[in-house]
């Protein structure tokens, strides 16, 4: 293999994994403040009947966050598709379902948000399926984590840009004088 197609190798492997950082910071940063902001409503409203914040911010919204950061973290798209599924199922179940939002901000407004929920939900997901088929196959391609011809020559056993150690030892031992010897 030789250098120009190792350089773009680790191009699109630092690709990857820019597309798996901002996916994963994304769904972390979205559903924990959605779920904050949910439980944050559930205690100020101070409602007995909290299980629809409940249900909607930490329990939906939190398995949104568990299938799309282990579909980044462990590449695996059926995970990564599991995210947007879990979405739409939670804005067709909430779509018309009276909710504590109202109370603050209207009713519009929430099905606004687990709308965009939904749409980023998709786009993050298609993304995190195109950065995994990318990912698998550069595991295919030679010298995978790191694409550098140094760690694929010491994998060999031979490194081409000079003796080994133990050649330039002999060279040494054939040329050297020793002072001994003159004595």
């Amino acid at each position: 293999m030789d250098s120009n197609e190792m350089t773009k190798n680790r191009a699109a492997l630092n690709k990857c994994n820019r597309v798996y950082n901002s996916v994963s910071g994304f769904y972390v940063i979205g559903c924990v403040c959605y779920a904050g902001i949910a439980m944050y409503l559930t205690l100020v409203t101070c409602v007995v009947n909290g299980t629809y914040l409940f249900l909607d911010g930490p329990f939906f919204k939190g398995a949104v966050l568990a299938a799309g950061f282990l579909g980044t973290y462990r590449k695996n798209n059926i995970l990564a598709l599991l995210a947007p599924l879990i979405m739409f199922i939670n804005t067709a179940v909430f779509w018309n379902a009276d909710n504590l939002f109202d109370i603050f901000w209207g009713s519009v407004i929430h099905i606004k948000i687990n709308a965009l929920f939904l749409i980023a939900s998709v786009i993050l997901a298609a993304a995190t399926v195109i950065a995994n088929s990318k990912y698998h196959y550069l595991e295919q391609q030679p010298g995978f984590p790191q694409f550098s011809e140094i760690f694929e020559q010491q994998k060999t056993g031979r490194l081409e840009y000079g003796m080994s150690y133990e050649e330039r030892a002999a060279e040494l031992k054939k040329t050297a004088r020793s002072e001994m010897d003159e004595l």
